[in-house]
């Protein structure tokens, strides 16, 4: 019988080299899909998930080497940086420092495709909660057929 405790989650690139764990018993600080601009840019995609968990949650396990960062705004280089693999290019995850009800967080966000076990990518803690930047959607936003709340 397998145990019921929460295990750490695992992730990788495309080509695997660079590889990250979330812990265990983390819950997405965000979690929905993102119609922003710079994102369809930065993706080559006209929409993707992402999920944002607290720093202290998420660790590079392997590859931190092969990382690099890039941000398009020199005035947000402290605060946002994307990482990706040298090798092959895949995003694996966004620094991102912020204030919320006067706190500061710093934040990693990553995309549940990556996630080793594609069926924890799909649960309801992983899963989208809403969509962001609708109005810069290049997609027919009536085409998806969900009741997330569209911001």
């Amino acid at each position: 019988m397998q145990s019921e405790k929460a295990q750490d989650i695992f992730g990788r690139c495309y080509c695997g080299a660079v590889r990250f764990s979330i812990a265990a018993g983390t819950r997405p600080f965000w979690a929905g899909y993102c119609h922003r601009r710079d994102c369809h840019q930065a993706h080559a995609s006209p929409i993707y998930q992402y999920v944002y968990v607290g720093k202290q949650y998420f660790e590079v396990v392997a590859g931190s080497e092969l990382l690099k960062w890039y941000t398009r705004a020199e005035s947000a280089r402290v605060s946002f940086k994307r990482y990706f693999c040298e090798h092959c290019g895949s995003k694996v995850y966004n620094y991102l420092r912020t204030e919320e009800d006067n706190s500061e967080l710093e934040l990693c966000g990553t995309f549940p495709s990556l996630f080793d076990d594609q069926e924890t990518a799909t649960n309801s803690t992983w899963s989208p909660r809403k969509h962001i930047h609708c109005a810069q959607s290049i997609m027919y936003l009536s085409l998806l057929q969900d009741d997330l709340p569209r911001f």
